[in-house]
C-alpha cells in the first residue's frame, strides 16, 4: 500500500505540473497545441462532441440509465464534465490535480450543473457507497499504474447506485509498428502510378532549391487516401541519381497528396527539390512513397527521370538558417519538454480479461466492450460499458448483457 501511495503521489505531482503550465494541453495532448495554443472554445467543443457520440452509442445499444447524479473521474478542466452536466441533475468532476480543478472552476458558466472536487488518494473514499447513477472516465486510466487502476475500477462500482452504469476507457495492449503498417498498407495492386515531370530546371547551382511540377495518375486498383494516420501517408518524393542511375542522394524532398485519389485519378503536385552540393550531371528521379512502408518503385511501379546540370557558385544559405540554430521537429520538442520538466504522459495497458474479471469481482456485469481507438494508433483501446448488479436484477430491462464490440 505504501508503494502504491508513493506512485500515486508522483502521478499527482505530474498532473499538478501540467495544470499549472499548460492545462488544456495536459488534458488533450495534441502536439500542435502545446504551449497554450488550444483555443478554449475548440477544446470544449471536442468534449461536447465526445459526449454526444457517447450518448448516441448508448442509445443505439439500448443501454438505459438514471439521470440524477454522474461522476466524471479524471475530469481535468471539465472538458467532458461540463457537457455531461447537461444530461444530469448533478455532475461531479474529480481530479488528482488541484491546479486542474482550479482551471475547471474558472470555465464554469451559469447553468452548468456540476462541481469540481480534488481527490489526492488512490481511491474514492470521500464519496459514500451508491452515490452516482453513472460513473464515467475517458483518457484517464491509461495514465495510471495498473495496480491503482484496478482499485479505481472497484471503487467505480462501490460508488455507483444498484443498477447504475459504469463507463470507462482503457487500452488493452500496444500495437506494433508492423501491425500498424499492415493495417494501413495498400494492397500490392495499389502501388501503381504513372508519373510525368511537367516542369523542372535544366540547370541549378549547387544546393539551390527549385520547384518541380509533377503529374501523378493512380493506375492501380486501390484508392490512395490523403489522410492516412500514424505517419503512413502517401507522398511524392525524389532522389538524385548519377548519369548511370546510381543513387547519389536519397529522400531529398516530400510533397503530400492534397486529396484522396481514386483509381484513374490525376493530380499535379509541386515539389521543392534541393540540388546536390557537388557540380556535375545528375538525373532527378520522381517516385511515390507510402511512408514507413515502401516506395512505389519497390512494388514494380515506374518512376520518372529528368536530366539536370549542377554548375556555378553554390547557392547561399537562407539568412534565417545562418542566424538561428536548426529548429527541432515539433514532436522532438514536445518529447524534450517532457524530459526537462517533471510532467510526463505515462501510458499503461491492462488486458481485457483482467478488466472483465475485475468488473465481475466488483459486483458488475459487462454489457459491452467497444473497440474505440481512443488512445491512438499505437494502442488497442476499449470503452467498457458495465452495470452494477442489484439484489433483484443483474441487468436492467432493455440492456444487452453480453460483451462485445
Amino acid at each position: 500500500m505504501a508503494g502504491q501511495r508513493g506512485k500515486f503521489r508522483q502521478l499527482a505531482d505530474n498532473w499538478e505540473a501540467f495544470g499549472r503550465s499548460d492545462p488544456l494541453f495536459g488534458v488533450l495532448s495534441d502536439p500542435t497545441r502545446q504551449g497554450g495554443n488550444w483555443d478554449p472554445e475548440e477544446f470544449f467543443e471536442s468534449g461536447r462532441a465526445h459526449v454526444r457520440k457517447l450518448l448516441n452509442i448508448l442509445d443505439g445499444l439500448q443501454v438505459t440509465f438514471a439521470r440524477r447524479a454522474c461522476l466524471d473521474f479524471g475530469c481535468g478542466v471539465g472538458r467532458l464534465t461540463i457537457p455531461l452536466s447537461a444530461s444530469f441533475e448533478r455532475t461531479v468532476g474529480v481530479d488528482v490535480a488541484a491546479s486542474m480543478i482550479a482551471a475547471g472552476r474558472a470555465y464554469l458558466r451559469p447553468g452548468n450543473r456540476c462541481e469540481f472536487v480534488v481527490n489526492r488518494d488512490p481511491d474514492l473514499r470521500q464519496f459514500p457507497d451508491s452515490s452516482f447513477d453513472v460513473v464515467h472516465s475517458c483518457l484517464v486510466l491509461q495514465h495510471v499504474p495498473p495496480e491503482i487502476t484496478l482499485g479505481y475500477i472497484a471503487e467505480f462500482f462501490r460508488v455507483a447506485t444498484p443498477g447504475g452504469l459504469i463507463v470507462f476507457q482503457l487500452p488493452e495492449t500496444t500495437i506494433s509498428e508492423s501491425e500498424i503498417s499492415a493495417a494501413h498498407a495498400l494492397p500490392a495492386s495499389g502501388y501503381a502510378a504513372s508519373i510525368s515531370i511537367l516542369q523542372w530546371p535544366r540547370s541549378l547551382a549547387p544546393s539551390e532549391v527549385a520547384m518541380v511540377r509533377v503529374a501523378v495518375t493512380n493506375v492501380g486498383d486501390a484508392v490512395w487516401p490523403h489522410d492516412i494516420p500514424a505517419g503512413r501517408h502517401i507522398t511524392v518524393a525524389n532522389h538524385w541519381l548519377s548519369p548511370g542511375g546510381k543513387v547519389v542522394i536519397a529522400d531529398d524532398a516530400r510533397a503530400r497528396l492534397t486529396a484522396t485519389m481514386a483509381p484513374g485519378g490525376r493530380a499535379e503536385i509541386e515539389l521543392a527539390v534541393r540540388a546536390p552540393e557537388t557540380a556535375g550531371e545528375y538525373l532527378l528521379e520522381i517516385d511515390l512513397v507510402q511512408e514507413r512502408i515502401c516506395w512505389f518503385a519497390e512494388r514494380g511501379s515506374s518512376t520518372a527521370k529528368a536530366q539536370v546540370t549542377i554548375a556555378g557558385v553554390p547557392a547561399p544559405k537562407p539568412e534565417a538558417a545562418l542566424e538561428q540554430p536548426r529548429r527541432e521537429p515539433l514532436l522532438t520538442r514536445v518529447a524534450n519538454w517532457f524530459r526537462r520538466g517533471t510532467p510526463s504522459f505515462e501510458m499503461h495497458t491492462i488486458p481485457r480479461e483482467i478488466v472483465e474479471r475485475t468488473i465481475a469481482a466488483s459486483g458488475g456485469t459487462l454489457l459491452h466492450a467497444i473497440d474505440d481507438n481512443a488512445a491512438g494508433e499505437r494502442w488497442r483501446s476499449f470503452t467498457y460499458v458495465a452495470r452494477k448488479q442489484s439484489s433483484n436484477n443483474r441487468s436492467s430491462v432493455g440492456d444487452d448483457d453480453e460483451s462485445g464490440s
